[in-house]
């Protein structure tokens, strides 16, 4: 995990080192079956990875030593972000 974030951070770092500008994708919230909206992308966040369950998701944000949260899929999966 701490490996994961490691690379991510120099690419990101590279990219603006080059003078590139590093964009994130923000999709329009979606509405579940039951009415309540759910994001479907955490705005400014790099994506880390999809989890099968909250609790990994959560284990894997508390070891990454960032800000982060665990996002809601409709397929019931959580996609983990962490904010510089």
């Amino acid at each position: 995990m701490r490996t994961r974030i490691w690379i991510t951070s120099a690419a990101m770092g590279a990219t603006l080192l080059i003078g590139g500008a590093a964009a994130t994708a923000q999709a329009a919230p979606s509405s579940s079956s039951n009415g309540t909206t759910v994001s479907t992308s955490a705005a400014g966040g790099i994506y880390i990875g999809t989890y099968r369950s909250l609790s990994a998701c959560k284990a894997d944000g508390r070891n990454s030593a960032q800000q982060w949260t665990c996002v809601p899929r409709p397929d019931g999966k959580f996609d983990l972000y962490v904010y510089n």
